[in-house]
């Protein structure tokens, strides 16, 4: 049988809690099939009860999602989505506030985050595609191999950081980038994780 994707599993479990905390009621198996844009209600069902048998959600007796397994705003961190950032060659770095996101604890931590859209392809090697909202923790610090947002001059993009003795590169994720070379950066956060754009 085939295995289940990791990532997806988070970005279901991320689906009900909001549409839960949003609607006061759980989504129904056809809704997440929709969503997630799943080939059956079987492979829902198949998610669906990972996330039992995990303990992240309970099924009622009629088998579907429980609600009282304590959806609480105290469990969540609201994150502001505070507009798009450049994968590929560095753009320019405007804050365009887009509203509000709650995020739960168990999956994204309890640490200050904002949320960025994607824009381009250079770092879909690591998963990161068009139009994912990547969830950044603020930092002004970051080590090697850590994915960042960075600011060069006025732009920003979003790259992996390598630290070397004199100068700093950050790396695209795809073979058709080359690396970004400079002197120094200012980190604006790290990319904890990612929620793709179904």
């Amino acid at each position: 049988m085939k295995r289940l994707n990791e990532k997806l599993l988070e970005n279901i479990l991320l689906y009900i809690k909001n549409f839960s905390l949003d609607r006061g009621r759980s989504p129904s198996f056809r809704e997440i099939q929709s969503k997630f844009n799943l080939s059956s209600l079987s492979m829902v069902s198949r998610y669906v009860d990972k996330l039992c048998a995990n303990g992240s959600i309970k099924k009622t007796q009629l088998g579907e999602i429980d609600l009282g397994f304590s959806f609480k705003r105290s469990e969540t961190i609201i994150a502001p989505i505070v507009g798009s950032v450049k994968c590929g060659q560095p753009g320019l770095a405007q804050e365009n506030y887009e509203g509000l996101c709650a995020l739960p604890t168990e999956i994204f931590g309890k640490e200050k985050s904002f949320l960025l859209r994607a824009e381009g392809d250079s770092m879909e090697g690591v998963g990161i595609r068009e139009g994912d909202l990547l969830v950044v923790r603020k930092s002004d610090y970051a080590k090697s191999g850590d994915i960042v947002v960075a600011l060069i001059d006025d732009s920003a993009t979003v790259k992996t950081f390598k630290k070397m003795e004199s100068y700093c590169i950050l790396h695209p994720e795809n073979p058709h980038y080359q690396d970004i070379i400079v002197k120094d950066v200012k980190i604006l956060g790290i990319v904890k994780q990612y929620i793709h754009n179904l």
